[in-house]
C-alpha cells in the first residue's frame, strides 16, 4: 500500500515536462528556496524572514544539497520524488499503528485512507511543512504506543521525533498533548519524563543555535507574526469545518467519524489495555480541528496534517463495523470488509489522480525564456519563489527576499499596526515603500497574478513607469518577466 501510495503522487511527475511540469505552490518555493540558502550560509531570522522554527530547512537540506552541484530546477524536481517517498513512509506509519491497535482491517484501511486522502498527496507532491510534521507525529505515535513496558531507549527516540515535529512546526505540540491524555495518571506521567525531556533537548538543538544568532527577529518571526498576522484564506468557521469533512473523502469521512465516536466510548469504557491508542487519536484529531477552527488563517491543505489522525480513526471505525458483521456469518463479514476497504480510498482516490493531470507550460516557457536570454548573474525577483525555482534560479541579493508574502506583512506591521484582512496589510503605506525597494534593486521581476495582487493600484503605475515587459508579448496577463528600464 506504501508503493501505491508513492505511486499515487509520483504519477504527476510522469509527463513529458517531468517533474518541474506539475504546478508549484508558493509555500514549497518559499522552503525549498530557503533550505537552499541556509547551505550558502544564509541564515533565516538573522538574513531572512521565515515564519516557523528551522526544522523543515534542516530536514528538506538532503534534496537542497543537490543545488550545491546541479541545477537549481533539476535539485527540485529530484526532491518531488523524495517528498512522495515521505508520503509513501507516513501511509506505512498509520497502518502499522492502527493495526496493531486493532487489527489488520484497521491497519489496511488507516493505510488507504490516508494514501487516498487528496490534501496528503497534494502536499506529498513538493517540500512542504506536512509531510514532515506527519511522518514524525506518526512515527511517535508508533513508539509511545507500543504495548507494554518501555524501555528508555525507546521513550528517548519517541522524544526525539516529538522535539522534531514541533521544530518544523509548532502545533506538534498537540500530539504531545494527546500522548499525556493518552496515559494519564502519576506512575504514567513520571514514565513520561525521559520523552519530554528528549523533545525538549532536541527542539532545543535544532533551534536554538538559528535562534540564539537572531533572538529578536526568531521571536519577531515565529512567535509574534503568527499570533498578530491577519487572517487569510477561508474566515467562515461553518466553512472551514465543512472543508474539513469535505464529500471528496465521503467514505473515509465516514469512517474516521465512526472511529472518533467508538475512541471516546473505548477511551473510557475499554479495558486499560486498550484505551491508550483510542484516547490518543481522538485527542490529537479533536485538537487538530479545533486549531483549525480557531486560527485566524486557514486553507484547505492544512487539512494534510489531519490525515495522520483521521486515517487511522478511519480504521478503527471499519474495524469495530467488521466485528459487528462477523455475527451475520463469513460472507457477510467478507462483503463488509471489502466494503470499508473501498469506502476508505473512494472517492478520494479519484481526486488524488485527477490532481496529478495539472500542468503548466506557461512556466515552462517562461522557464526556458529566462534561461536564454536573463543573465545567469543578474537579480531576479520573483513574487512566486517556484517561478524562478522552475528557472533554476535561487533568491540573491545581501539580504535574499525569500517570502515576499511574509515580509510584506512584518513591514506593514512594523508600525505597531494590526490588520484585520491581509489584503488590508499589504496596501498598507509601510509595506508598499519596502517592496518598491526591493522592485528597485533588481533588474528582472516575474510579476504575475501575485505580484498584481500585492501591488496597489497606486504601486502599479510606478511599476509600469520604471519596467518594460519582456515575457511573453503583448497584455495577455499570466506569468510574465518584467526589466528594469
Amino acid at each position: 500500500m506504501a508503493l501505491g501510495a508513492w505511486v499515487l503522487r509520483a504519477l504527476a511527475f510522469f509527463h513529458p515536462s517531468g517533474a518541474m511540469g506539475y504546478p508549484m505552490d508558493y509555500d514549497e518555493g518559499v522552503y525549498f528556496s530557503a533550505a537552499s540558502l541556509l547551505l550558502r550560509g544564509d541564515l533565516p531570522y538573522r538574513d531572512f524572514i521565515f515564519v516557523h522554527p528551522p526544522g523543515a530547512l534542516l530536514l528538506w537540506a538532503p534534496g537542497a544539497a543537490l543545488t550545491l552541484g546541479l541545477d537549481a530546477a533539476t535539485a527540485y524536481g529530484i526532491t518531488r520524488y523524495l517528498a512522495a517517498t515521505v508520503g509513501a513512509l507516513c501511509v506505512f506509519l498509520a497502518g502499522r499503528v492502527a493495526w496493531r491497535a486493532w487489527g489488520p482491517i484497521a491497519g489496511c484501511v488507516a493505510a488507504l485512507a490516508y494514501a487516498a486522502y487528496p490534501e496528503a498527496a497534494l502536499v506529498e507532491r513538493g517540500t512542504f511543512l506536512e509531510p514532515l510534521l506527519n511522518v514524525l507525529c506518526l512515527g511517535f505515535a508508533n513508539l509511545w504506543l507500543v504495548p507494554g513496558p518501555h524501555s528508555r531507549a525507546r521513550r528517548i527516540g519517541a522524544g526525539v521525533l516529538l522535539g522534531l515535529a514541533i521544530s518544523v512546526k509548532l502545533p506538534g505540540v498537540l500530539w504531545l498533548i494527546a500522548a499525556l491524555f493518552a496515559r494519564p495518571g502519576k506512575d504514567a506521567w513520571r514514565q513520561a519524563i525521559p520523552t519530554v525531556l528528549a523533545a525538549l533537548a532536541t527542539f532545543a538543538v535544532v533551534v536554538g543555535p538559528l535562534a540564539a544568532l537572531a533572538p529578536s527577529e526568531f521571536l519577531r518571526d515565529v512567535i509574534t507574526f503568527q499570533a498578530v498576522r491577519p487572517a487569510d484564506g477561508e474566515a467562515d468557521r461553518w466553512l472551514r469545518l465543512r472543508d474539513i469533512f469535505h464529500e471528496r473523502r465521503l467514505g473515509e469521512v465516514l469512517l474516521s467519524l465512526a472511529g472518533l465516536c467508538t475512541a471516546c466510548v473505548r477511551a473510557f469504557r475499554a479495558p486499560p489495555e486498550e484505551r491508550p491508542a483510542a484516547r490518543f487519536f481522538a485527542c490529537a484529531f479533536i485538537l487538530g480541528v479545533a486549531l483549525f477552527l480557531a486560527s485566524r488563517s486557514y486553507f484547505d491543505q492544512y487539512n494534510a496534517h489531519l490525515a495522520a489522525s483521521e486515517a487511522v480513526l478511519a480504521g478503527l471505525g471499519a474495524s469495530v463495523l467488521h466485528a459487528l458483521s462477523a455475527r451475520w456469518g463469513r460472507s457477510a463479514s467478507r462483503a463488509v470488509a471489502a466494503l470499508v476497504l473501498a469506502a476508505a480510498c473512494l472517492p478520494g482516490a479519484w481526486h488524488v489522480v485527477q490532481s496529478g493531470q495539472q500542468q503548466v507550460p506557461e512556466v515552462a516557457a517562461l522557464s526556458e525564456y529566462i534561461r536564454a536570454n536573463v543573465p545567469p548573474k543578474a537579480c531576479l525577483f520573483s513574487f512566486e519563489p517556484g517561478w524562478a525555482l522552475a528557472a533554476g534560479r535561487l533568491p540573491v541579493g545581501a539580504t535574499p527576499i525569500v517570502d515576499v508574502y511574509s515580509t510584506m506583512l512584518q513591514d506593514a506591521m512594523s508600525t505597531g499596526d494590526r490588520f484585520d484582512e491581509t489584503t488590508e496589510a499589504v496596501s498598507a503605506p509601510e509595506a508598499q515603500q519596502a517592496l518598491r525597494v526591493m522592485l528597485d534593486s533588481c533588474r528582472f521581476v516575474i510579476l504575475g497574478g501575485r505580484g498584481t495582487w500585492q501591488l496597489t493600484p497606486e504601486s502599479r503605475p510606478w511599476f509600469k513607469q520604471r519596467f518594460v515587459r519582456r515575457f511573453p508579448e503583448g497584455d495577455t496577463g499570466g506569468v510574465d518577466l518584467w526589466e528594469h528600464r
